[in-house]
Order: C-alpha cells, then sequence, then structure tokens
C-alpha cells in the first residue's frame, strides 16, 4: 500500500523479485492500456484504481509467490484484483496488523487461509514495548523479542506553535546525545501533510529539513524537498524504521482508538530512541491512561 515502503523494499528484496505498491501496478496497467495519466488532474488515482479491478479477470497468472503487506489498509476489491495474478499452485501471504491500521476500510476474511497470529516485537527496544503496553496500544500483549533493553521514551509536551518547535528540536539534539547519528533521526508528524505545522516548515531551528511537496512529477514520482533532517508524516512512514524516532505533534484530548494506532505506528518504529511532544492535552489524557 505505502509507496515509501515499496521504495525501501525494492532496495533490500533479492533483484528477482517484483516489490511494488498496489497504486504503481495500477499506473502501470493504466500506460499499458490507456496512456500516460496525468497525475495533475482530479481523482486520477481512484480512476487508475478502478480501471485495474474492472480489467483484473483477464489479467495472466505471473507469480509462484504474492505477498501483501500491510492488508489491514488494503480494500477488499484491491487483494480481489491481485489474485487472478497468482498461478494455480501459487501462494499468497497477506500481513496485517490492527494495531496499525490507519484507514477505515472494511475488513475481510480469505477463504481457506491458514491463520497465524503473532504479538512479538522484534524491532522496538523492551523499554518502548513496556510504553506500548502500558498504554494499551495494542489488542493483547505485545512481546519484547529484542535483546536491547533502551530507555524508556522522552515525553515533552508543549503549549503552543512556539514550544512545539522548541521541544522538538530539543527532542533531536536529545537523540544525537544519546550517539544515534543525524542522518538516522526521522521526525514524525501525527498530523497528516495537510494539518501539520512542522511539515510547512523549510527548517528546524538550524536544519533544513528533507520532506514530500506534496507533489509528483511527470512520471509519476515524489518530489522531495533538498535537506539533511528527514521529516515525514506517521501515514507515509509507516512500515520503515529509524535508530531515532521524534514522534511529534501528538495532540488530542480523547484517547479513541484512532489516537492508540497513530501512537502505535509511530512509536514502534524506533530502532533504539524515541522521543514523543505532546500537547497539553494530550498529555493529560496519557496521564489518565496510566493512572
Amino acid at each position: 500500500f505505502n509507496r515509501t515502503l515499496a521504495d525501501h523494499i525494492g532496495h533490500i528484496a533479492p533483484a528477482r523479485a517484483r516489490v511494488s505498491s498496489f497504486h504503481e501496478l495500477c499506473v502501470e496497467h493504466w500506460r499499458r492500456t490507456q496512456g500516460e495519466p496525468d497525475f495533475t488532474a482530479e481523482g486520477i488515482f481512484q480512476a487508475v484504481v478502478e480501471r485495474y479491478g474492472s480489467d483484473a479477470h483477464n489479467f495472466e497468472a505471473l507469480y509462484d509467490l504474492v505477498i501483501i503487506d500491510e492488508g489491514q489498509d488494503f480494500d477488499p476489491a484491491w487483494v480481489a484484483s491481485l489474485l487472478p495474478q497468482l498461478k494455480e499452485d501459487g501462494r499468497l501471504y497477506l500481513l496485517e496488523d490492527e494495531a496499525q491500521r490507519l484507514y477505515e476500510r472494511d475488513g475481510f476474511d480469505l477463504d481457506g487461509a491458514v491463520s497465524v497470529p503473532c504479538n512479538d516485537n522484534f524491532r522496538s527496544p523492551r523499554a518502548i514495548v513496556d510504553v506500548i503496553n502500558a498504554l494499551g496500544l495494542a489488542e493483547g500483549t505485545v512481546e519484547a523479542r529484542s535483546p536491547y533493553v533502551g530507555e524508556l521514551p522522552g515525553f515533552r509536551a508543549y503549549d503552543d506553535e512556539r514550544g512545539l518547535r522548541r521541544q522538538t528540536l530539543a527532542a533531536v539534539e536529545s537523540l544525537r546525545e544519546r550517539g544515534i547519528p543525524f542522518a538516522e533521526v526521522v521526525v514524525l508528524s501525527a498530523r497528516g501533510h495537510g494539518r501539520s505545522h512542522l511539515l510547512k516548515e523549510a527548517k528546524l531551528g538550524a536544519f533544513a529539513l528533507r520532506k514530500f511537496l506534496g507533489r509528483y512529477t511527470a512520471d509519476g514520482e515524489p518530489v522531495w524537498s533538498e535537506g539533511e533532517l528527514l521529516i515525514e508524516s506517521v501515514h507515509r512512514f509507516k512500515g520503515q524504521s529509524a535508530m531515532g524516532v521524534v514522534l511529534t505533534e501528538v495532540d488530542f484530548e480523547q484517547f479513541d482508538e484512532a489516537v492508540r494506532r497513530r501512537l502505535f505506528v509511530g512509536m514502534t518504529r524506533a530502532q533504539l530512541g524515541l522521543e514523543v511532544v505532546v500537547s497539553r492535552a494530550a498529555e493529560a489524557a496519557l496521564g489518565g491512561a496510566l493512572v
């Protein structure tokens, strides 16, 4: 589902494996059948998805193995459009995590599928997993499997936009002081690109921000700014990880299921260190959840 995750996996997967986001598959099919898509046209991505789904019954069975990652974010119709491309004796693996469901889509079952539940977390330090469990961010207890205990996440509260910038910068510096290379630090906004204050900025302190500019080239490639400090939204960074994560712009009053999922996704991106920058309202709500 996630383009940035597909790009990342493409660099580390075996060369003979095809790695793509679902929407990239749809765009490629549109190019073969309709010509070059106009990425500036409103609703173009919905159009390419609908064309892909309507033509799926004619697709050739090409693959011995199909792996669908982030299955909880897939529409059932998207999965159905991929199945005709699986050979008769092929295998399908669908990986999903309810705690990472960030989009409101209908759930679905696969007839005859073998279900293998797993609550193990191998990425996050044990101290971070302890906080995740204390806050009840996932259904059931997450089992920490990392050999690294690590440190408890630092929580920093802000009162206004100026305080948000100051506390976020302090969180970045805290991770650097712990020995995490600057290139391995990412700032993640819990707000989307449209609502984030920080994602509209060119710099954080003295650091130029590297960020997605919200537009694409003529061939559909995302356009990024030049910068030394990566900043992203939680949604776009899902599936990836970094040694040091600053989860910022965490602002809510009701500690509901949507908030839990967003926190879970953001916090589990960290491999070594985590800093969380929260509003005063969110600080109070989190404190109430720990009582």
